[in-house]
């Protein structure tokens, strides 16, 4: 079972995701009513490794919050699906197709 994890906010920086992408290792989502919301950000290794926590609680670094409609986030699942089914199927034919970008 993963760790469990506490949510701490980092504080908006201004970027150019062209030339910066955001990178994440955690997303964790939710819903109210018509509105979904996908937190995204980090979890250290430190923060899971870490000698004075116990093993079981590690921290997310939430980066950015998204909010979307239903419709919104079912397009976004959908888009996904499909890039990760391309990105499956493309890795049985050439073992060395996870190194290629993947576009929908």
């Amino acid at each position: 079972m993963p760790p469990e994890l506490t949510k701490r906010i980092v504080p908006f920086e201004e970027d150019n995701p062209s030339i910066e992408p955001l990178f994440i290792n955690c997303a964790q989502g939710a819903g109210l009513g018509d509105d979904f919301y996908l937190d995204v950000g980090v979890v250290t290794l430190e923060s899971v490794n870490a000698k004075d926590k116990p093993v079981s609680v590690g921290e997310f670094a939430v980066i950015s919050r998204l909010v979307m409609s239903r419709r919104t986030a079912i397009l976004v699942r959908d888009q996904m699906n499909f890039l990760l089914a391309r990105h499956d199927k493309a890795k049985e034919e050439e073992p060395n197709a996870s190194s290629q970008p993947i576009e929908a």
